[in-house]
């Protein structure tokens, strides 16, 4: 029978063994954690890989069709880059005007220009008229929906155009049409004022005054003798561009005026191909007819005035005038500046080319 030493030493044995089998168990669980981690995605780890597989769907969804035009981009925050308007040179009665009557006493002395189209000249004008129509100063070989379509020419070749007219910047001009037209004797005359001419007139009441007067007509096509002209450059503030109301947009102050038809303002009717129909966004119509009477005379100012606050317009504005290719603008711009709206400049570059860019933001809103 063994003694109670014997079996005390045993069980410290058993104990032993048992403890060096639970410590090498735990550490063999330790050493297999980080395995198993590894194997084991985190949450982290699972939205980042959650978030690729999202954004190659989203990608794959947005991918635009082989076909598809290109998105437009309309910027959100207007003006872009505002630059101030500076007035132009006032006009009053005297210096922008003549009538019918006037001109009788003094036809020999001046050079006439009969702006109408030539169909109407050669059925009958004031003899001694020459004739140029608005597109004798305008590029009509440019691409339509371009900027340059339209618009006027370089200062250097339009000297040569005044030139041959017989127009040498010293002798009073004086340049009609008449009613139902677009204004062409207002945009005539703005393009000899930028050219530097500022003995320049319109006759009141057009062609149709001049023969209720008893003027002379004549059928028989007149040409002046050619004169030497120069513009050294065209003066300032008569004009804006397309990129000068893109940047300037939405600036507080600054009234775009689009003075053709209602029909052509609400996108209805694209008359002269315009590659988009509507309006320039924020634009104030008030068509050219507006601005002059039955007998084809400007408005009194008073009435210009009070036509122009019924829009809240006020001399204080920053106005830019504009329609299809600016001879309608051309008109109204000489108006306002006559009414006392001296900060008033026309878009030659018209409606037409600002359709003609899709990058460019339009409303059809009436």
């Amino acid at each position: 029978m063994p003694d109670i030493k014997s079996i005390k030493y045993e069980g410290n044995d058993i104990m032993k063994k048992i403890s060096s089998a639970i410590f090498i168990a735990f550490t063999v669980l330790i050493l297999m954690t980080p395995s198993i981690s590894a194997q084991t995605p985190s949450s982290a780890d699972n939205a980042s890989q959650t978030a690729v597989q999202t954004a190659q769907q989203s990608q794959t969804t947005a991918a635009p069709a082989e076909n598809a035009p290109a998105a437009i981009t309309v910027p959100q925050s207007r003006p872009l880059k505002p630059t101030p308007m500076q007035a132009g040179e006032p006009e009053t009665e005297a210096s922008l005007l003549v009538s019918a009557e006037w001109l009788k006493k003094n036809k020999g002395q001046v050079v006439l220009v009969d702006a109408r189209p030539e169909s109407l000249y050669s059925g009958g004008h004031i003899s001694g008229a020459v004739n140029a129509s608005w597109t004798y100063f305008a590029n009509m070989n440019a691409q339509a929906g371009t900027k340059k379509w339209g618009a006027i020419w370089q200062p250097s070749t339009m000297a040569k155009r005044i030139g041959a007219l017989g127009i040498n910047g010293k002798k009073t001009v004086i340049v009609y049409d008449d009613a139902g037209g677009w204004g062409q004797s207002g945009w005539v005359l703005w393009i000899l004022r930028m050219s530097g001419i500022k003995n320049a007139k319109m006759l009141e009441g057009g062609f149709t005054a001049w023969k209720k007067e008893g003027g002379s007509v004549s059928k028989t096509v007149h040409k002046n003798k050619a004169v030497a002209f120069s513009i050294p450059k065209y003066k300032e503030h008569y004009l804006v561009d397309t990129e000068w109301i893109n940047n300037n947009m939405g600036k507080s102050g600054l009234v775009l005026l689009d003075v053709r038809t209602l029909a052509e303002y609400q996108g209805k009717i694209r008359p002269f191909q315009e590659k988009r129909a509507g309006h320039l966004p924020g634009a104030i119509h008030i068509e050219m007819q507006d601005f002059v009477q039955d007998q084809y005379q400007f408005k009194e100012v008073e009435e210009i005035v009070e036509l122009l606050q019924k829009h809240c317009i006020t001399p204080d504005n920053e106005i830019v005038v504009y329609d299809t290719a600016g001879v309608r603008a051309a008109f109204v711009t000489m108006a306002l500046r006559y009414a006392g709206f001296h900060k008033s400049q026309c878009y030659d570059e018209g409606f037409q080319a600002w359709a003609g860019n899709p990058e460019l933001p339009l409303d059809k809103s009436e």
